[in-house]
Order: structure tokens, then sequence, then C-alpha cells
């Protein structure tokens, strides 16, 4: 009698304290691809650049934020401009497990998609939680070089859900909740990616004039930050090449013109294109 009585209250503080479900109750996911831009040479058509994909949780869903088990993500592009050369954890999904990554991790490269699937832990002894979005996937691309010889405007394309592979691998989500485990309803939303030729350029020319003035060059990058003006070599801004502009590079700037500092990374000073071939566009440059 003990014993059964045990049970019961057991099962009462199931229902009672938040883990019962109503039988209608259902789950709503959402894949993001983040804007990804793929930089060719436009000599040869040959480039190559990352995607990557986030998810996200509605935060309408019964119990939210609920303990997502795994996923599947299946993703299309266009072939006769992209192709897969590989697919890679994201930052969310390489520190699951206290840091030791999924137990399950299958991908699959198609000519036209690419396909993912993950389970975190086979105990259920890790979990995800997605309030806000989290990245999952990191795709790597590369052009369809004949595509893309001579293009000197570039192109977008989208990635896109796709049931890719054979048998076809379906977009889902398996939430961990008492009972069954449940499939959620994933929408995949389209990623646009634009493919621009890497033209060559004069780091630090940022207002594009032919030459560099410490001055008017910094001016031009604060104004990009802090105006929002246009510019029409992003590239040439990044004036320390870690791949991003920020205030950084005009203080690097000013300092090479006026404090006797270190020249600026290559292209510097003459015309070039970036050895380290980040994702920054260079849409007209004074460079031939």
């Amino acid at each position: 009698m003990y014993r059964a009585r045990i049970r019961s209250v057991m099962l009462v503080g199931l229902f009672c304290c938040g883990f019962w479900l109503p039988a209608d109750a259902q789950w709503q996911f959402e894949y993001q691809p983040a804007p990804a831009y793929v930089l060719y040479d436009v000599s040869t058509g040959e480039g190559s650049g990352t995607a990557s994909i986030s998810i996200a949780e509605s935060p309408e869903n019964y119990g939210f934020p609920n303990p997502v088990w795994g996923f599947a993500l299946s993703i299309g592009h266009d072939p006769t401009l992209l192709e897969p050369i590989d697919v890679a954890q994201g930052a969310a999904i390489e520190g699951i497990n206290s840091g030791y990554g999924p137990d399950f991790w299958a991908i699959g490269i198609e000519p036209d998609g690419i396909y993912a699937g993950v389970i975190y832990s086979f105990l259920s002894n890790a979990n995800g939680y997605y309030e806000t979005p989290e990245e999952i996937v990191v795709v790597h691309y590369q052009t369809v070089a004949a595509a893309f010889v001579g293009d000197q405007d570039g192109e977008n394309t989208t990635i896109f859900g796709l049931e890719v592979g054979s048998p076809p691998v379906e977009n889902l989500v398996v939430v961990d909740v008492p009972g069954p485990n449940q499939s959620a309803v994933t929408l995949v939303m389209d990623g646009v990616v634009n493919l621009v030729p890497d033209r060559d350029m004069v780091r630090g020319d940022a207002d594009s004039s032919g030459s560099i003035e410490s001055l008017a060059d910094a001016i031009s990058v604060l104004n990009y930050l802090f105006v929002g003006s246009n510019v029409t070599c992003l590239d040439a801004l990044d004036c320390n090449d870690d791949a991003a502009v920020d205030l950084a590079d005009p203080i690097m700037l000013l300092t090479w013109g006026y404090a006797m500092g270190a020249n600026l990374p290559a292209p510097f000073p003459e015309c070039g294109a970036d050895p380290t071939g980040d994702s920054l566009a260079c849409d007209t440059s004074m460079c031939p």
C-alpha cells in the first residue's frame, strides 16, 4: 500500500506541475539562413563562401521554451550557380552535451542540396533551447565556375527548404517532452546568397578616390559607421583586415597617417585582391 500511494502522488504531480500536455499541443520552429556572400574571381569564375543557418522556436508554442532533443535539416539551392562542398556543425551544436558535441551527426551532400541529421544525446541528457536564434549548421559552397567567368555584375540566388536525399529527408525538430517525443512543424525561411565579383582594390581607400588620404578616408569610414552613408567598396574600409568594419579601422588609418603607424595589410598601397577572402564586397573601385 505504501508503494502504491507513492506512485499515485508522483502521477498526480506530473499532471499538476506543468508536465501535462493537451491533446492538441503543437510546436513550431523556424530554420533561418542568414544572408550569405560568395566572392568569386571574375577571370576564372572560381569562388567560395559560407551560409549560416539558425533555429528559433515560436514564442507561441505550448511550454515555450521547450527542450529540443534533435533535428533534421534539408535545404536546396540552384545547382547551376552553387555547389556544396561541406556541412559543418554550427556554434550551438558544437557546444551541446557539455562541449562534447552531439551523440549523432550525419550529413549528406547532393547536387541540388544538403541535409543534416542530429541527436544531441541518445539518453536525453542534453537538450537545446531556442528562445532566440542559434546557429546550428554552416554550409560551405563553391561557385559553378563556368557560370561566372567574365561576370562583372554578380548574381543573387537563394537557399530554401527542399527534401533532399534518397529517401528524402524531412525538415523537423524533435521536442523532448514527457511520454513519446513529439515531432515539431519546421518552417524553412529562404536565405539570400549574394554572389559577388572579387574586385581588386586598395585597402584604406574608403572613398574610392584612387588615393589614400588618411583623414578623408577615415571620415568616410566614420560616416559609414555612424551616419549610414553609402560606400562602393566595403572591403577597402576594413583597414585592419579582420573581416569586419568597425571603429578600429579609422583609428588604424589615422595612426598610419599621423603617428607613423604600421602599414595597412595587403593590398596596400597598390591595387590587388584581398588575400584573406572574407565576405566584405567590393562593387566598384578605382583599380583597373
